[in-house]
């Protein structure tokens, strides 16, 4: 479905990973500014394969006043199993515009929300099928451990988030409660499809006790 429906970001993603670049820019040369909850939509629909998710803080870099690189966090998100103080962020979605190359980009943002907002903590997720961890790994943080596979149901040629379907979702919409979400499905005719898991990175930014 990546493919049928947003081939042009997995191009440009191939493009990067193969070190073809079309465009390259300083992002000493890029003024930092927040980004607007519409325009951040629009951009991370664009150019980002999970496209947009819902954040606290947005920034950008703009070069020429034209968005080129996006950064977004908000708190820890409990559906993931993480939790926190108020203090603690997750890294969200990172994503420069389409066969685009920001140079320092992601660590001149990165760099901008800790001295802005100061936070204690900050963690970020990594999708194994595309990532090898190595930005992570070069802004500072600290690799902490990898996650199991999860999965989607596949509906025609789309995946579909597997928390739509969970068990208690499909007993209130009238489905046997003695079986199990996977059977309900299975005799729905819809089937998973597994991903790579993902890797988790964190990064200590202060003693909450200093």
């Amino acid at each position: 479905d990546e493919w049928i429906y947003k081939r042009e970001i997995v191009e440009s993603k191939i493009k990067s990973i193969l070190g073809v670049i079309d465009e390259k820019i300083y992002a000493r040369k890029c003024c930092i500014k927040e980004v607007t909850n519409v325009e951040a939509k629009t951009f991370l629909s664009l150019n980002h394969l999970q496209g947009d998710c819902k954040s606290k803080y947005r920034y950008g870099l703009y070069y020429d006043d034209c968005l080129v690189s996006i950064m977004t966090f908000g708190h820890l998100r409990k559906n993931l199993g993480s939790s926190g103080s108020e203090n603690e962020y997750e890294l969200l979605r990172f994503c420069n515009k389409l066969n685009t190359t920001v140079v320092g980009g992601a660590s001149r943002l990165l760099k901008y929300f800790i001295k802005n907002i100061q936070p204690n903590r900050i963690i970020s997720y990594a999708d194994r099928r595309w990532s090898n961890g190595n930005l992570y790994k070069t802004l500072g943080f600290k690799h902490i451990r990898n996650s199991d596979p999860s999965y989607f149901y596949v509906f025609g040629q789309r995946r579909e988030n597997r928390f739509k379907y969970r068990k208690d979702v499909l007993v209130k919409e009238g489905y046997d409660q003695n079986k199990t979400e996977h059977d309900i499905m299975l005799e729905r005719g819809i089937y998973r499809i597994y991903d790579c898991g993902t890797m988790v990175f964190e990064m200590i930014c202060k003693n909450p006790d200093d």
